[in-house]
Order: structure tokens, then C-alpha cells, then sequence
């Protein structure tokens, strides 16, 4: 059985003064684009995998998930916006609080397994570039692992500022430095080197969120206030190699790997990433950071 325990992760809450943000927004979209290849490559990935996804490494990132809602104040009243929602264990996490909740996601097969897990919630597709909601219809936005995916940051920033009420506040968690490379992650990653696999065809836009001073900063242009972070990082182990190999070939970046793979080759990648696997540290170490309100 995989074992689980907590340590320290990272994650930040950020308010705004809604109108005078808005305004800034609109007139000085600055940096807007963060390198981020079109969602139609990446999504294909998490099309594929979701329940993948889900099994393998949502459990892992529950530590995280729980903090993200606690820091959201999920609670009776509070109307909560989920962004990029996945198989939607944050509004799980922030529905268990008491909080009104709804999920949104570009992928479809994500949104059909959140559903058959948590069919009392509201799901729907959505891009976070355009949301179908009116001006200031919740209180606080939610937003797991995924900051960096957004193709024209300061639009869907935009988007969550319209969104929300004066006085609202973004709460958003994204990886820190150490991030979830794994020793076993290192080691099927070379393995694809191997293989000539090693590129996985998209780019997210993860330099500008791997420090938390950067990732504050971005915020505060894009006119929130009051914006704080705190780190936490989570640890644990592999049961065996098997599982941390499935682990990996799980997220987004394993898998579309995988399929660049010629099908003459999968069998002996498999052997050559277990053989390697059999003395590899299996332990897991994931660095977060996320937007804080201060005290």
C-alpha cells in the first residue's frame, strides 16, 4: 500500500479593489502571453488520461487539495468558482466545507468523471479566457496546479477578476522549486531520453510561476492586492517501482511522451523503465506555493 504523510507545500490568496483592476486590465494588457502552446495540443493529454489522472495522482496531491479549500474558506455561503476544475477534487474539497460550488474545465472527459464522482456539484465546460458567468458571481476563485496553462495569462486573469465580487479574492496553488520531480520521475524521464522521447510537444508556462516572488508579481500587475503566499511542501512513497511508473505516465507531460513512442518500442520502454525503477528512490517530495489573503 502507498503511504502518504504531510510536510510543508506553497500556495497564495490575492484580493483586488475589482473596479480600479479592471481598468488596468483593459488598458495596459501588458505581458499577456506566457509562451503557452495552444490548449488544443496539451488537452489531448488530459482527454486521454483522465482516469488515469485521478487514480493515480489526485491521491498524491490531496494534502494539497485540502489546504487550497481551507485557504479558499470554503464554507456555507460562500459562492466558489473551481477554474480549470480537472476530475474535480478542489470543489470536492471546498463542496465538503460547506461552500456553493461550481467546476468548469476545457476537457470534456475530465468533467464526465468529476460528474460520476460528484454529481451533486454543477460542472460545465468552459475556458478560463471567457467565462460564461455574469460580473461578480462569486466570492472566492479556486485555481489547483494550473496557473501556468493559461495561454494569455492577463485575459484569464481578466476573466477572473469580472467574475468575482468586490472584495473577492483568488486563492491558486502551483508547483515551487523541487516541484514534483521525483527521483522516479528523473529516471523514466531518462529513460525516454533513451528512446528519443524526451520532448513532450507543448509548453505551459511554468517559469513564471516556479517562484512565488515572480507569481506575485504577475498577480499585482494584473491589478490584485493584498497578495501574499505560503509554501508547503508534501512528501511520500512509492509502493514499488510499478506504481511510481504509472504515476508518472499519469500526468499530462508522461503521457504525451508515451505516444511519441513508435508502438515497435512500448514493450521494451516498459522493461527498460521498470529495470531502472527496481533501484531507484522511490520516495516524493512535492514543493506548492499558493496565494495567501494576510492575516
Amino acid at each position: 500500500m502507498t503511504r502518504w504523510r504531510s510536510g510543508q507545500c506553497v500556495y497564495v490568496k490575492a484580493y483586488a479593489d475589482r473596479e480600479e483592476a479592471l481598468e488596468r486590465v483593459h488598458a495596459d494588457p501588458g505581458n499577456a502571453k506566457g509562451g503557452v502552446t495552444s490548449p488544443n495540443v496539451w488537452l489531448a493529454a488530459y482527454q486521454a488520461h483522465a482516469a488515469d489522472y485521478a487514480s493515480h495522482l489526485d491521491p498524491t496531491l490531496a494534502g494539497a487539495t485540502q489546504r487550497l479549500a481551507e485557504l479558499a474558506e470554503a464554507s456555507p455561503g460562500v459562492r466558489l468558482l473551481d477554474l480549470a476544475t480537472g476530475a474535480g477534487a478542489v470543489a470536492r474539497a471546498a463542496a465538503g466545507g460547506g461552500a456553493s460550488v461550481v467546476g468548469v474545465d476545457l476537457s470534456p472527459a475530465m468533467l464526465a468523471l468529476a460528474r460520476e464522482l460528484s454529481p451533486a456539484i454543477d460542472f460545465s465546460v468552459a475556458d478560463a479566457h471567457s467565462l460564461p458567468f455574469d460580473d461578480a458571481a462569486f466570492d472566492v476563485v479556486t485555481c489547483g496546479l494550473t496557473v501556468s496553462h493559461f495561454e494569455d495569462r492577463q485575459r484569464a486573469l481578466g476573466e477572473v477578476l469580472r467574475v468575482l465580487r468586490a472584495g473577492g479574492w483568488l486563492v491558486a496553488s502551483t508547483w515551487g522549486h523541487g516541484g514534483g520531480q521525483t527521483p522516479a520521475f528523473r529516471t523514466v524521464l531518462d529513460t525516454f531520453r533513451r528512446y528519443r522521447a524526451a520532448e513532450k510537444g507543448y509548453a505551459l508556462d511554468e517559469e513564471t510561476w516556479l517562484a512565488a516572488e515572480s507569481g506575485e508579481t504577475v498577480l499585482r500587475e494584473a491589478g490584485f492586492e493584498r497578495v501574499s503566499s505560503e509554501t508547503h511542501v508534501f512528501t511520500g512513497r512509492f509502493a514499488d517501482g510499478d506504481r511510481a511508473l504509472r504515476w508518472t505516465l499519469a500526468w499530462p507531460t508522461g503521457a504525451a511522451r508515451l505516444v511519441r513512442l513508435h508502438c515497435r518500442a512500448l514493450s521494451s520502454f516498459f522493461t527498460d523503465a521498470r529495470r531502472a525503477l527496481a533501484t531507484c528512490d522511490l520516495a516524493w517530495r512535492f514543493a506548492f506555493y499558493t496565494r495567501q489573503r494576510p492575516p
